[in-house]
């Protein structure tokens, strides 16, 4: 009896976790990056080499605008109805939401009432957002700017500034000439990035 439970648990072991890697590597992998395409076919606004991967989501799309070689990485929601514009070369990681429009709180019901406040989100060009930031309506992110995992941007950030954390914190600053000097002789990124 002992012998017939270590073949099974062999089996279970090995054998059909064998099968279900591969079938999440492989079957499932393709169904998500066929979802990012199909969303971003709904963006008119668009410049080449665009991508994005797995369930991404986007609200609005008509006043969503991207530029040039923007990634979007998994799990992204942007909320475009106060509009959004993202410049060339910027990077969005995993689970990203940027919202352009918010309920109206000063409306006439509690909490709030069935109108939006618009307010348009601007990201420049070589932006890197990190994974799991949050952008409220109305700000602008300057070109160069890096935001980190997991922040929370209320307020604008200037050119090639580093910010963290909840407070957004502006932790250093690039060197924006030679961000220039970078861009000028088009030195972008295009090698293939995991989350491309």
């Amino acid at each position: 009896m002992g012998i017939i439970v270590k073949i099974i648990d062999y089996f279970f072991d090995n054998i059909v976790s064998f099968f279900l890697y591969y079938y999440e590597r492989f079957f499932m992998y393709r169904i998500k990056n066929a979802w990012g395409v199909a969303n971003l076919r709904k963006i008119k606004n668009k410049g080449v080499n665009v991508k994005a991967v797995g369930y991404s989501r986007f609200l609005d799309p008509q006043n969503i605008t991207l530029g040039n070689n923007v990634r979007i990485g998994y799990g992204c929601f942007l909320f475009g109805k106060g509009k959004i514009v993202i410049g060339d070369h910027t990077i969005l990681s995993r689970n990203i939401t940027i919202y352009s429009s918010n309920h109206d709180y000063n409306g006439n019901m509690i909490p709030y009432d069935s109108n939006y406040v618009d307010k348009p989100v601007i990201i420049g060009k070589g932006v890197w957002i990190g994974m799991g930031v949050m952008i409220t309506p109305g700000v602008t992110i300057g070109d160069g700017a890096i935001i980190g995992m997991g922040a929370v941007v209320s307020k604008n950030v200037g050119e090639g500034e580093i910010v963290v954390g909840a407070s957004q914190r502006v932790i250093s600053k690039r060197d924006m000439t030679l961000f220039r000097e970078y861009e000028k002789n088009n030195a972008i990124f295009s090698v293939k990035h995991p989350h491309s």
